[in-house]
């Protein structure tokens, strides 16, 4: 296979996996996201849907009290989904490839703070939480696999 064919099959695969990516992203919002963790003798732990979560983190961003608190990790968690479309955003103009490297990192690192707030907060995460996390990993990993050339728009 010749080098540009071979690239032409990358960018393809690139451009499948963000469009199943963001489907999945999409549908882990209608999906339970965490539940509490249950304990002896006390009601049945609360679980929430994606959406709901979302709204919850970016809501509470609003309060600075939370940014001054354990909480703070998962209002950071929040603020992945305006990310995100900034990234795609990003993905139309091909002048942004910086810009939308540095979103991704951002991206990538409130993940991690996703998962250190569940560890620190009785939080289980659930399946769409799983689904929500593999979604942004499938749109972001053409910033690792893909490959950029001068007439490629948005590889």
């Amino acid at each position: 296979m010749s080098q540009s064919k071979s690239g032409a099959v990358l960018n393809r695969a690139v451009l499948i996996a963000r469009i199943v990516g963001l489907c999945i992203y999409v549908w882990a919002f209608f999906l339970p996201a965490v539940r509490e963790i249950a304990t002896p003798g006390n009601d049945a732990p609360e679980m929430l849907r994606g959406s709901r979560c979302a709204w919850i983190t970016v809501i509470n961003s609003l309060k600075p009290e939370m940014w001054h608190s354990k909480y703070f990790l998962a209002i950071l968690s929040g603020w992945i989904n305006p990310l995100l479309v900034l990234y795609l955003i990003f993905l139309l103009f091909p002048i942004f490839r910086w810009p939308r490297r540095i979103a991704a990192g951002f991206i990538a690192a409130f993940m991690i703070g996703t998962w250190i707030f569940f560890a620190i907060y009785p939080l289980v995460p659930l399946v769409g939480h799983f689904l929500w996390i593999g979604g942004i990993v499938l749109v972001l990993a053409g910033e690792v696999f893909g490959r950029e050339s001068a007439d490629s728009p948005a590889a």
